[in-house]
């Protein structure tokens, strides 16, 4: 039986599967990524096997599993492009170039696309979540490993292409997500007191961007159940999955730098669909690849 390992832009080769996906393949993979996407982003049913079986006939040889990577290479394309990628397919990099070429094509194709998902109920909820008595180990999730980086900042005024919609800054620009993500962590955090026994400690928890106000560095002042020490907390939220990016300020990664015991970042994603969310704790510099994108000028 012929195989192959998957290793670059080189496919999984089993019975008859094998060579690089050509363009056509390519074209139609990425369109069905984005008709996914879009159904799910504006919360339309559907199921990833129904698309990769009705796919599958059109492409030439290729196995379901192949299929799957390759729609896990296009997230590793829209991450490090900064936009949406399919919840369950996680973005993988190592992709065939014409991968990247035909996903630029699609959105040049389709003016409007991304505006449209950017309206998107999933990324914009309206109300907050409830947590009576939520289980922390499946709301709780690791952080990732390695997330697939942005890519380099391209040249417009050379390619004369214009900026796509930035879905993290629209993230950082929506106070009402904000806000609804700092109450979760709020409320999540005066639980996780009051099940380890700390009510006093509950009672002492602050939503500090809303009783005291912004710049502090962080959001919400909390504490350890176990020493009583204070925890300051900065939460980031998306609509989006685990591995999205997210803008941090200067003054939180100073803030991160300066007491890094006590700083945690709850970056909370799926906010519209299944709240989770991971943990960051310490120097945000050490913790993360940042990406100058703001400069404040003087002369």
């Amino acid at each position: 039986m012929p195989w192959s390992t998957t290793y670059g832009v080189f496919s999984t080769t089993i019975n008859g599967t094998h060579g690089d996906w050509s363009q056509q393949d390519v074209g139609l993979l990425v369109a069905e990524s984005f008709a996914m996407l879009e159904a799910e982003l504006l919360r339309k049913p559907f199921k990833k096997s129904d698309h990769r079986k009705a796919l599958a006939p059109k492409l030439q040889d290729r196995s379901e599993g192949s299929i799957e990577f390759k729609h896990q290479n296009v997230s590793g394309v829209l991450v490090e492009l900064g936009l949406p990628y399919i919840e369950g397919y996680k973005p993988r990099s190592n992709y065939q170039g014409i991968l990247a070429k035909e996903v630029e094509s699609f959105l040049d194709n389709h003016p409007g696309f991304l505006e449209k998902l950017a309206a998107a109920p999933t990324l914009n909820p309206t109300q907050s979540v409830q947590i009576s008595a939520p289980n922390l180990d499946q709301i709780i999730k690791d952080p990732p490993e390695k997330t697939v980086a942005p890519k380099a900042t391209s040249k417009p005024w050379l390619s004369r292409k214009a900026r796509k919609t930035d879905f993290a800054e629209l993230d950082a620009a929506n106070r009402h997500l904000g806000k609804l993500g700092e109450e979760f962590v709020f409320d999540l955090e005066r639980y996780r007191l009051k099940i380890a026994g700390r009510d006093d400690l509950a009672m002492r928890v602050v939503w500090a961007s809303q009783d005291i106000g912004d710049g502090l560095g962080f959001d919400i002042l909390s504490f350890d159940d176990a020493d009583d020490s204070e925890r300051m907390l900065e939460v980031k939220t998306t609509g989006l999955g685990k591995f999205f990016p997210f803008y941090v300020t200067g003054n939180e990664v100073r803030c991160s730098e300066d007491i890094p015991n006590q700083f945690h970042l709850f970056r909370v994603f799926d906010f519209g669909r299944e709240p989770r969310l991971y943990i960051l704790h310490g120097s945000l510099r050490q913790l993360c690849q940042l990406d100058p994108v703001l400069y404040r000028a003087v002369i």
